[in-house]
């Protein structure tokens, strides 16, 4: 594999920004050195980029989609920056069938995933399935999934759902009450607590959907890692900050599937930022103190899926970040340490995130100062994933 040299360049290592005029060399797959000042001469490389006026940074992780359809959506993602995309739901051959095709395809993005969550009879997502598939196809997808009825079976889901290729484990805290109206059955506190038991015995991460304030309290006493999502349905109560403080659990908003639910598609970042149903779902105490204070590590994820209005794998990433910098309290630094380091850390992911000597070479050139201004973080010249250019070519 060619070696590749980006001289001249700012470097944002995943935590701040370390060099004004700095080098990497890519080699073998990685990243093999960081100069904090571009040498005279130049070491050699088989690529030499000259990076003057452009920050590196690194790959960009998505921690929340759904990567049904597979291919396309992880070239697309990887083509906008998004090095490694974590999936929150997928049928298990899908799983294995991706996991496959990543190993050797690096113009694709890196791809982990939950493979099924732990539902239970009649529980979420069923309803949103049997709403919006075949019945017959939709109610062959959810005999297949699993039913767990007692604390007991968490230990042998956990165990199933490791060796069928789960990176980290879902959990599914949802009445229906947030979004349905109707309610559906939920999950008892001690089977979350159990399967939350069981998935850290293993050492994987674990993460809940829940879209209330009082089933999210309920995911955090249950000792979850983290919530796919903001609860939407009321302004956060000092009580639920302290509990995520308490668990030091993290949040992934997904702020743009806010703006999906208008149904607008293919809009521009700016009327994805100040639609008015963020703004609604965003008012001023949810920003300055919760998404922003009470936060301790926040990773970035956006809920994309195929098909799901409002988001497309890539770009819904950049327009997630917007929201979190325009609307949140965010500065462009907090927002690539969540795009970054933050998810990697979160996620059990070493060997990503950040810049560093021996760490996978999944990198990303853009134009300008996105520590400055996050826009620039869509001025993209360059994606390497494994040290492998995807694109090239200074704009």
């Amino acid at each position: 594999m060619t070696t590749t040299l980006i001289h001249s360049v700012r470097l944002f290592d995943g935590n701040s920004t370390i060099s004004q005029n700095g080098s990497i060399l890519l080699k073998n797959g990685l990243i093999s050195n960081i100069l904090l000042i571009t040498p005279s001469p130049l070491p050699e490389a088989g690529t030499v980029i000259d990076g003057t006026g452009h920050t590196v940074l690194p790959g960009l992780i998505d921690a929340h989609v759904h990567a049904h359809d597979g291919e396309p959506e992880l070239k697309q993602a990887l083509g906008f920056g998004v090095t490694t995309v974590l999936d929150m739901f997928n049928e298990p051959d899908h799983v294995k069938n991706m996991k496959a095709l990543v190993k050797d395809r690096l113009d694709l993005a890196d791809f982990r995933s939950s493979c099924h969550a732990a539902t239970i009879e009649g529980g979420w997502p069923g309803p949103v399935i049997l709403a919006t598939l075949d019945r017959e196809m939709a109610t062959e997808k959810i005999k297949g999934w699993p039913k767990l009825a007692s604390p007991s079976e968490a230990e042998a889901f956990v165990v199933a759902n490791i060796e069928k290729g789960a990176d980290h484990i879902k959990l599914m805290q949802e009445s229906g009450s947030a979004l349905l109206g109707d309610p559906i059955p939920v999950p008892s506190p001690e089977l979350q607590a159990a399967v939350v038991k069981a998935a850290h015995k293993h050492g994987l991460v674990t993460v809940a959907h829940a879209l209330s304030q009082k089933e999210t309290m309920l995911a955090l006493e249950a000792g979850v890692d983290g919530l796919a999502h903001c609860f939407c349905d009321q302004p956060p109560i000092p009580e639920l900050v302290a509990a995520y403080k308490k668990h030091n659990s993290f949040l992934i908003p997904t702020l743009v599937i806010a703006s999906s639910l208008t149904g607008e598609e293919n809009e521009s970042l700016k009327e994805h930022s100040e639609h008015h149903l963020t703004e609604k779902l965003l008012d001023e105490e949810r920003k300055s103190c919760f998404c922003r204070r009470a936060m301790m590590g926040q990773p970035t994820g956006t809920d994309t899926a195929t098909g799901l209005a409002g988001t497309a794998f890539g770009i819904s990433f950049h327009q997630e970040l917007s929201l979190y910098v325009g609307r949140c309290g965010f500065t462009p630094e907090d927002a690539l340490r969540s795009a970054t380091s933050v998810t990697a850390r979160r996620f059990n992911m070493p060997d990503r995130g950040r810049l560093a000597e021996g760490l996978r070479a999944d990198i990303l050139l853009v134009k300008g100062d996105p520590t400055e201004d996050i826009r620039c973080t869509l001025n993209i010249s360059g994606v390497w994933r494994g040290g492998q250019a995807l694109e090239q070519g200074l704009n």
